[in-house]
C-alpha cells in the first residue's frame, strides 16, 4: 500500500471514530524527514529526526533529566568506587515480546557498539568506558576510562534485546514498539510491558518526506499532526492561529572563531571590543528568526552544567571603543577605518570574516554581513566571503583565515577537550592556556556532582575571560502541531518527543 493511500484511509478512519476516543485510545500522525532506506537500528541510525523516533522505543541504563544531568532509567541505583561503577537493574523491566531485561542485554548492546565502532553514533560516548562485566543477572559492573562523572553520561546509549541486535527493527523497553515499516510509514504502538505508566497515545505513525518544506505542508492539509524541525522557515509558521509549537535547544553552536595568531586577533581586548559591539539580540531576531538561543559559551542555557555569569558580554559601543583605544587603535588618518602603526607602518582595522552556506536562506552569510555593520559603527572594516562546507574545514584546519563564522555540533557529553586543549582537535584559533588544560584535566578526575559543576562553571568563566572564540547561540528547532496538547517535556535535539507518551489532548477533533 502506497504512503498517498495509506494517509487517505488513516485520516479517513480518524474521521470517523474521533481523534481521541472517550476512552483513551488515539492515534497520532507524525512527518519526518529522512533518507529512503535509512537505518532504523539505533546502533547504526544517524538520521536526526529517527534518532528521536527510537528514543521512543528504546531505554539506557542512564537517560538525562530536564536538566540535561545524568539520571537512573533502567538500573534502579548505582554505586560508585574509584573509575568503577557498579549498576544495579531494575528487575520489573520487560522487552516488547515479554521477556525481561538483563544485564546481558546492557553488555551485548555495549560490546555490538563498540565493534561497530564509528558508524554508530553511541561509538564516541562509549569511549569513555575502559571495560563493562556482567555481576549477575541484574548487575553490571562498568570501568570508565577516567574517575568521573564521564563514565554515567556514556551509558545513557540504547539497549536492545541482545537476540535482536541485527534485525532491522529491533526490540526494546521503551513505552512504544515498532510495529511495521516499508520505508515510507512506520507503525508504533503502545508497549503493553512497560514498566511506567501506560502510554496515552496508543499508536503512533511515522511518515517519511524527503524535504522539510513537504512535512510542512502536509502539517498545514492536515496529513499529519507533528512535525519536528530545525528550518528558519517554520519560525514562521509558529505564529499561525491553528498550531501550537514547543521550541528546543539543538547541538549545533554558532560561534565566531578569530584566528589568535593573526597581529589583529593576538590583543585579547581587541577580541573583547568585537563581542561588545556585537548586537546578538538583532541578530538571533533579523536573521535567525529567533530560532536560536544566546549562549556566549558551548553549555546548553539552563541546563544544569551552564554557568549564567558567563554572559558578560552586552552591547556596549562605548566599551568596545574605550577597549580599541587602549589596545592601541584609533583613526589617524581620519578615513573612517581604524588603525595603528605596527613595525612602522600604519595598519588598518580591517579583517574576511570566513563563512559557509548553511541552509536555503543562507543564514550565516547574512549574519556575517549584519555582524560587518555592526563592526563599520565602530571603525572597523569587515569584508565576508562564503565557500563550500568542504573548503572551510580545509582552511580552518590549516589556519588559512582571519575570522571564521561557523556551527559546531556538539555532543551531549560535558567534555570540551576537543574545543578549547591547546591541543584540541576542534581548537582552530591557537588558543593555548595551562589553567584552562588543567581545567580540563580535571573534568576526568572526579565523579562528585558538586565538584564537576563548580570546575564546568570555571571552564566557562575563563572562555569569558579568554574569549578563545566568541559564542553566540545554540540554533533550536520546533515540534509544531496542529493538535491541542499538552505535557510534552523538556525536549532536545534527538529527544524532540521527549514526554510524548503522557501528552494531554485539550480537545477532540
Amino acid at each position: 500500500m502506497t504512503k498517498r493511500i495509506f494517509c487517505f484511509l488513516t485520516a479517513l478512519a480518524l474521521a470517523l471514530s474521533g481523534f481521541a476516543c472517550a476512552s483513551g485510545t488515539s492515534r497520532f500522525i507524525i512527518g519526518t524527514v529522512y533518507q529512503r532506506g535509512a537505518a532504523i537500528n539505533p546502533l547504526y541510525c544517524t538520521q536526526r529526526d529517527l534518532v528521536s523516533v527510537n528514543n521512543l522505543v528504546f531505554e539506557g541504563v542512564m537517560t538525562l533529566s530536564d536538566e540535561l544531568r545524568p539520571t537512573p532509567e533502567l538500573c534502579l541505583s548505582y554505586s560508585v568506587n574509584g573509575k568503577t561503577v557498579t549498576f544495579e537493574l531494575r528487575q520489573n523491566v520487560r522487552f516488547h515480546d515479554g521477556t525481561y531485561l538483563s544485564a546481558n542485554d546492557v553488555y551485548e548492546s555495549y560490546r555490538r557498539i563498540k565493534n561497530i565502532g564509528e558508524n554508530s553514533p553511541y561509538y564516541s560516548r562509549c569511549q569513555y568506558i575502559s571495560k563493562m562485566e556482567v555481576v549477575d543477572l541484574y548487575t553490571v559492573r562498568v570501568t570508565g576510562e577516567y574517575e568521573s562523572l564521564m563514565t554515567l553520561y556514556a551509558m545513557t546509549y540504547p539497549v536492545l534485546h541482545r537476540n535482536t541486535l541485527d534485525e532491522t527493527l529491533p526490540t526494546g523497553t521503551g513505552p512504544y514498539m515498532y510495529n511495521y515499516s516499508d520505508g515510507d510509514w512506520i507503525q508504533l504502538d503502545a508497549n503493553p510491558y512497560w514498566w511506567k505508566k501506560a502510554p496515552v497515545v496508543d499508536t503512533v505513525y511515522i511518515y517519511r518526506y524527503d524535504e522539510t518544506g513537504d512535512a510542512l505542508k502536509a502539517l498545514t492539509s492536515g496529513e499529519v499532526n507533528a512535525v519536528p524541525t530545525r528550518s528558519q522557515t517554520a519560525a514562521l509558521g509558529r505564529l499561525l492561529n491553528d498550531r501550537m509549537s514547543v521550541d528546543y535547544s539543538t547541538l549545533t553552536y554558532e560561534m565566531l572563531i578569530p584566528n589568535n595568531k593573526k597581529l589583529i586577533f593576538s590583543d585579547i581586548r581587541t577580541r573583547q571590543a568585537i563581542m561588545y559591539a556585537i548586537d546578538t539580540s538583532v541578530i538571533a531576531k533579523n536573521i535567525y528568526m529567533d530560532m536560536v538561543m544566546e549562549s556566549e559559551v558551548p553549555v546548553i542555557t539552563g541546563s544544569w552544567l551552564y554557568e549564567p555569569q558567563s554572559a558578560v558580554y552586552y552591547k556596549s559601543p562605548e566599551r568596545a571603543l574605550m577597549l580599541l583605544k587602549e589596545a592601541g587603535w584609533g583613526d589617524y588618518n581620519n578615513d573612517g577605518i581604524l588603525d595603528k602603526v605596527v613595525d612602522g607602518v600604519l595598519s588598518q582595522l580591517e579583517f574576511t570574516i570566513t563563512t559557509c552556506v548553511d541552509d536555503a536562506a543562507n543564514t550565516r552569510a547574512h549574519a556575517a554581513e549584519l555582524i560587518g555593520d555592526q563592526l563599520k559603527l565602530l571603525g572597523i572594516s569587515v569584508s565576508v566571503k562564503t565557500v563550500t562546507k568542504s573548503t572551510l574545514q580545509k582552511r580552518l584546519k590549516n589556519g588559512d583565515f582571519e575570522m571564521v563564522l561557523c556551527g559546531i555540533n556538539l555532543s551531549i557529553m560535558p567534555d570540551l577537550t576537543f574545543l578549547l586543549n591547546s591541543s584540541g582537535r576542534m581548537n582552530y584559533s591557537g588558543y593555548s592556556s595551562a589553567e584552562m588544560n588543567t581545567l580540563l584535566r580535571k573534568l576526568y578526575d572526579t565523579t562528585d556532582e558538586t565538584a564537576f559543576k563548580s570546575i564546568m562553571s570555571q571552564i566557562q568563566l575563563k572562555i569569558a575571560e579568554d574569549l578563545p572564540f566568541m559564542g553566540l547561540f545554540f540554533r533550536k528547532g520546533t515540534l509544531m502541531t496542529t493538535s491541542q496538547v499538552s505535557g510534552l517535556g523538556a525536549i532536545i535535539e534527538g529527544d524532540v518527543f521527549k514526554g510524548f507518551e503522557y501528552i494531554e489532548f485539550l480537545e477532540t477533533r
